[in-house]
């Protein structure tokens, strides 16, 4: 696994999971992605896949991204969230969900913050 890999297989996942947000709330969802993947850039694929974790991975038909100014800016977090660049403002978080749903997994990790539409837990 690449440098090169990791960095698409992250950018893919901030692209999808929050192109919509601002800044703050890309940042947390790579956040979340590297702390699941123990911020070692060869799990970051293998995170991004893992079954179910993240919806786009099985609903979106083509994960080819169709916003150029999107994908620029997703790009751009991967590589500045992988350099170490930013603070984990997610205080730890390995997951989370959207504001407009209430996931059963919630109730077992304890809630660090909400950025923008998602609410971001960690470890109990």
């Amino acid at each position: 696994m690449t440098l090169q890999n990791a960095l698409l297989c992250l950018a893919l996942n901030i692209y999808h999971e929050s192109r919509g947000e601002p800044l703050e709330g890309q940042i947390a969802v790579a956040m979340v992605t590297m702390n699941r993947a123990s911020w070692e850039t060869p799990n970051v694929c293998k995170v991004v896949y893992q079954e179910k974790q993240f919806s786009w991975t099985h609903q979106v038909q083509s994960p080819a991204p169709k916003e150029p100014n999107a994908w620029a800016n997703a790009r751009r977090v991967a590589r500045t969230v992988i350099e170490k660049q930013h603070v984990d403002v997610t205080r730890g978080a390995t997951h989370f969900h959207a504001r407009t749903v209430r996931p059963q997994w919630r109730n077992s990790l304890k809630k660090t913050t909400a950025i923008g539409r998602h609410v971001f837990y960690a470890q109990k």
